[in-house]
């Protein structure tokens, strides 16, 4: 019996340290320094992983934080040259989600001089995916012998990412920053007429707003990210929120320092190449977004409040106009 035992126990630890060896090494929660095998670090989940990074970081050399969907992970923190940048931007991102991080963070003594907060259309029209979350908890670590140690599923994570059985096309390298894989889809969009029944919802408004209660001191820096022309008339005209979604931005915008849109056709966004999908954009885009926001490049984005709101309506649909006969799809408008 007492052999039995033995080698009982000898087989638990023996299986206990194989997954604590292997959680330690690839790092998928980000306890530590991120995946050690390879510089490659797979966004499973950014709330939970980004809470970890800020916790095991010297929080106060973070002058600046960054807020946003997964549009706003891939702006590279250290193109912001002004500020040491925390980037707590995550997949899907929601507005009343920012605030609650923001309160988090706060309370973990981060004292922001500069708050950059990417705001996106969909944060106005409402889906199962979209619709306002009444409860928003910030998804606390585990201790990380509970994590590493005792989880399979962990070690699921870690296999998946050792044998880059992941399905992400964004990634984080060893610097924690915004990256695509190199296999990434060849964008190739078409214009698609769909009707919907959808109506703008303006409740998120407030919560952009109340970033700058929980930080009163700090300069707000706020930006629509491009979006490509076929996913703004598809996702937007044609279904006809493009207004509604643009007075909603004009309104969340107004308590910031300054708000800039480079979601308009331009020559970012009228071509395929520089993004996978539309919607998400390479980092060399992000890293001229980040020569705009810290405003050392005037030549890409408006600034929104230059504009009376339906001025500001009418040089997003004039752009779009202009693009649509440019292209002969005119009959589109």
């Amino acid at each position: 019996m007492l052999a039995y035992l033995k080698t009982y126990l000898t087989m638990v630890s023996t299986l206990i340290s194989f997954i604590g060896v292997v959680n330690l090494a690839v790092d998928p929660l980000w306890y530590t320094q991120g995946n050690k095998l390879n510089p490659i670090n797979v966004p499973y989940n950014e709330r939970l992983t980004k809470t970890n990074l800020l916790l095991h970081s010297d929080r106060r050399k973070y002058d600046c934080l960054i807020f946003g969907s997964s549009r706003v992970t891939l702006l590279n923190s250290k193109a912001l040259k002004n500020n040491v940048c925390f980037n707590y931007s995550f997949s899907a991102g929601t507005a009343e989600e920012f605030v609650k991080y923001a309160e988090y963070v706060k309370d973990k003594g981060v004292n922001p001089q500069k708050i950059y907060v990417g705001i996106d259309a969909y944060n106005f029209t409402f889906d199962k995916k979209t619709a306002l979350k009444n409860k928003v908890e910030v998804a606390e670590p585990k201790p990380a012998y509970q994590s590493y140690l005792f989880s399979l599923d962990t070690l699921q994570l870690s296999l998946k990412t050792i044998f880059r059985l992941n399905t992400e096309i964004r990634f984080y390298d060893q610097d924690f920053q915004g990256k695509v894989f190199a296999n990434a889809p060849k964008y190739k969009p078409e214009f698609v007429d769909k009707k919907t029944q959808e109506k703008c919802n303006f409740s998120r408004i407030a919560y952009y707003k109340q970033i700058r209660h929980i930080f009163p001191n700090a300069k707000i820096v706020g930006y629509v990210p491009p979006i490509s022309v076929w996913k703004l008339f598809n996702e937007s005209y044609a279904r006809g929120l493009l207004d509604c979604e643009l007075q909603a931005i004009y309104e969340a915008s107004k308590s910031y320092d300054i708000t800039y849109d480079l979601s308009y056709p331009s020559e970012i966004t009228t071509v395929t190449y520089n993004t996978y999908d539309g919607s998400h954009y390479y980092p060399d885009v992000n890293n001229q977004i980040a020569q705009v926001l810290e405003g050392k490049l005037s030549s890409l984005g408006i600034r929104i409040h230059q504009y009376n709101l339906n001025e500001y309506q009418q040089f997003h649909k004039s752009k779009l106009k202009e693009y649509l006969y440019k292209e002969g799809e005119g009959k589109r408008w």
